[in-house]
């Protein structure tokens, strides 16, 4: 969830508190939800070595978002129609698929439409996209305002030359994960978001 205003993008910007939300019970989501109008994020933990150094990179150029954990965003920003609803939706979803490899290898930048520098997904980019696109239908069949371009932000909200130079430092980096499970994040729209459930691939 990032600032790139692509398909990773305004969740990150608007997410300040992500970092330590947790999860809720269902007996406590609708209290999560709320009354007004809600919105969904739905993201891929990325955990691990290198999402420790991804963070450590982020907190040395002064990233404004380095606190919120590594991670690859599927939705961002979606209003919430009816919880329970999308919700089962969901759930739906993800239980299709199985875990499934990923591999990131290569650097990308968003600049200069957004200040964004990126890990490229290698393996992995087919599962991401279906996920985006069944996850985007039914009663969340909202069309992204930007491509989904699925990816590792590395920096963002920085100098270009920051941006830059974490391209350099990164480009000949690659590491293997394995995409177990998502996480959904309903936010208030006034920039507090909230974890409400961690689903595993079980197809």
């Amino acid at each position: 969830m990032g600032t790139e205003r692509y398909e990773h993008g305004t969740h990150e910007e608007s997410a300040r508190t992500l970092a330590t939300s947790t999860q809720l019970s269902t007996g406590q989501m609708a209290g999560a939800i709320g009354e007004g109008r809600s919105f969904l994020g739905i993201v891929i933990p990325v955990e691990g070595e290198y999402a420790r150094k991804v963070s450590a990179t982020r907190a040395a150029t002064g990233d404004p978002y380095a606190y919120i954990p590594p991670h690859i965003t599927l939705m961002s920003g979606v209003p919430l129609p009816d919880p329970a609803e999308a919700i089962a939706h969901i759930r739906n979803v993800v239980s299709a698929f199985s875990p499934f490899p990923l591999r990131f290898a290569g650097t990308d930048t968003f600049y200069p439409v957004s200040p964004v520098t990126y890990l490229r997904v290698a393996e992995g980019e087919r599962e991401l996209t279906e996920l985006h696109e069944r996850l985007h239908s039914g009663p969340l069949d909202a069309k992204p305002a930007y491509p989904f371009v699925p990816h590792l932000t590395l920096a963002q909200e920085v100098a270009p030359e920051r941006l830059a130079q974490v391209r350099r430092e990164w480009e000949d980096v690659s590491f293997n994960m394995s995409a177990h499970s998502v996480t959904v994040h309903v936010g208030d729209g006034a920039g507090s978001w909230t974890q409400i459930e961690e689903l595993a691939f079980s197809g």
